[in-house]
C-alpha cells in the first residue's frame, strides 16, 4: 500500500502500474468466485437429486391410491425440497470450497498468488461472499419455507390417504381404505358399477356388510363430497361372536364418500411447522400453548445456529483445501465432511437436550459454536497469517510423530524385537 501510494506522487506510469494490479486481483476474485459458484450450485443439485430418489419410493406408494397422483406427487415433491435444501447446501458450500482450492493448489496457480503477493485472506473473500448470500437463504429457508413446506406435506399426504369412493372402487378388485373394504364389479347392464359390495369391521369387534346390486357415484353441489347411491341392496350387522343380529333390505340408499373428515389440522402441531417469527413471538409460550417454551426456543437457536454455521465454513474449507509440495492430498474433502457431519449431529443432540429441559435451551447450542468458532479461527490464522503448513499436513505430522514415539515404546517394552535380518543373510 505504502509503495502504491508513493508512486502515485512520482509519476503517472505508476499510477497506472498500481490500477492494473487492483485489476489483476479483481479479476482473480472474479475467476475464484465463478468456480466457486459453479462447484457448489452443481453440488446442490446433485445433493437433491440423489435425497429426492430416495423419498421418491414412499413418494410412489403414498400417492398410488390417489385419483390424480402426478400432481399429488409433484406437490409432496415441491414441499420437500426446503427439507433437502437445508441438508444440502452446508454440505455443498464446504466441498465446494475444497474442492475450487484444492484445484487451484494443484494446478499451481496458489503458489503463483502467493509469489504475487496475494493473500490467503484476499482469495478467502470470493468464499466469504457466497457464505453470506447462503446465509441469508438458509434464514429463508429454515425460517419460513421449511415449515410451510413440512406442513404442506402432511396435508397432501393426509388428503390422499383420507380416500373418496372415486378412488377405492376400482373394477374388480378388493380396496381397504380405514376400517372398509370395498368391492366393485362391472358386470352391471345398466349405467354405473355394480354389484357392490362393503365389509365394514366396527369398533366393538362387530361387522357392518352391505350388497347392492348397482352403485351411482356423485358429488354433492353444496360441499363437493362424493356419494356413492346404492340401489336394490342388503345389509346385515354381524356381531363379535359372529350371529348375524340384523338384516335390512332396501331399494335405495347412500353412503358417505369418505372414510374420515377431511379437513386437515391448522398448522402448528409442532415446533417444526413453525416459521421463526412464530417462535420468537412464542419464546414464552403466549402464541401456542400446547407447545413447550424449552422445545420452541430450542428449535429457534437451532436454525440460528446453523445458518451462522454458513458464515464460518469458508475459513475452515479454504485451509483444508490447501496442498503445499510434490505429494498433495485429497484428505481435505474427508476430513471436512466428517467434521460437518459431527458437527451438525452434535447441534441436534445438544437441541434435543434443551428441549427436553435437561440444560437451558441456548446451552445446548452456543457454547459448542463458540469453541468451533475459537478452533477455525486458530486453524485460518495459522494457514493466512504465519503462512505454516497446512492443517492436515500438520495432522499428517502430528499422527507420524504420535506413531514414531509408539515404535519407540514398544522396542522399549520389547527389547528382543529388533528390526527384521535382511534376507539372505547367512547365520
Amino acid at each position: 500500500m505504502n509503495r502504491c501510494f508513493l508512486s502515485r506522487l512520482n509519476s503517472g506510469k505508476a499510477l497506472r502500474t498500481c490500477k492494473g494490479i487492483n485489476t489483476v486481483l479483481g479479476q482473480l476474485n472474479r475467476y475464484l468466485f465463478k468456480r466457486a459458484y459453479t462447484s457448489i450450485g452443481g453440488l446442490i443439485v446433485f445433493a437433491l437429486a440423489v435425497l429426492l430418489l430416495e423419498r421418491l419410493l414412499r413418494i410412489f406408494e403414498i400417492v398410488s391410491a390417489s385419483t390424480n397422483p402426478a400432481s399429488d406427487a409433484t406437490q409432496m415433491v415441491v414441499n420437500l425440497l426446503p427439507h433437502y435444501l437445508g441438508i444440502a447446501i452446508p454440505m455443498a458450500l464446504m466441498l465446494g470450497t475444497i474442492m475450487t482450492i484444492d484445484r487451484f493448489s494443484r494446478s499451481s496457480e496458489l503458489s503463483a498468488a502467493f509469489g504475487a503477493g496475494v493473500s490467503l485472506f484476499h482469495m478467502t473473500k470470493p468464499f466469504i461472499l457466497v457464505s453470506f448470500v447462503m446465509f441469508g437463504f438458509t434464514l429463508f429457508i429454515e425460517g419460513y419455507m421449511q415449515p410451510i413446506g413440512r406442513y404442506g406435506y402432511r396435508e397432501v399426504v393426509h388428503s390422499v390417504k383420507q380416500q373418496s369412493f372415486a378412488a377405492v372402487l376400482r373394477e374388480g378388485q378388493f380396496t381397504t381404505v380405514g376400517n372398509r373394504t370395498f368391492f366393485a364389479s362391472s358386470k352391471s347392464s345398466k349405467a354405473g358399477i355394480g354389484p357392490v359390495f362393503i365389509y365394514e369391521k366396527l369398533a366393538d369387534g362387530g361387522l357392518n356388510i352391505t350388497t347392492a346390486a348397482q352403485g351411482d357415484l356423485i358429488v354433492r353441489e353444496e360441499t363437493g363430497d362424493p356419494v356413492l347411491q346404492l340401489s336394490e341392496g342388503n345389509g346385515f350387522r354381524v356381531t363379535a361372536d359372529k350371529q348375524v343380529s340384523g338384516q335390512i333390505e332396501f331399494s335405495s340408499s347412500s353412503v358417505t364418500g369418505t372414510i374420515h373428515d377431511t379437513r386437515f389440522r391448522a398448522r402448528g402441531d409442532d415446533e417444526r411447522e413453525l416459521t421463526s417469527t412464530e417462535l420468537f413471538k412464542n419464546r414464552k409460550g403466549a402464541l401456542f400453548p400446547g407447545l413447550a417454551p424449552s422445545v420452541n426456543n430450542s428449535a429457534l437457536h437451532l436454525r440460528l445456529a446453523r445458518a451462522y454455521l454458513l458464515l464460518l465454513l469458508p475459513f475452515i474449507a479454504v485451509p483444508f483445501g490447501i496442498n503445499y509440495g510434490r505429494n498433495p492430498s485429497s484428505a481435505g474433502i474427508f476430513v471436512g465432511v466428517v467434521a460437518l457431519l459431527t458437527l451438525q449431529k452434535s447441534l441436534e443432540f445438544g437441541q434435543s437436550l434443551g428441549a427436553k429441559g435437561s440444560i437451558p435451551p441456548w446451552a445446548g447450542i452456543w457454547p459448542l459454536m463458540a469453541v468451533v468458532t475459537l478452533g477455525i479461527f486458530l486453524i485460518y490464522r495459522n494457514s493466512a497469517l504465519k503462512m505454516g503448513q497446512p492443517p492436515l499436513a500438520t495432522l499428517s505430522i502430528f499422527m507420524a510423530d504420535i506413531l514414531k514415539d509408539i515404535r519407540k515404546g514398544a522396542r522399549a517394552l520389547l527389547p528382543f524385537a529388533g528390526p527384521p535380518a535382511p534376507s539372505g543373510s547367512n547365520s
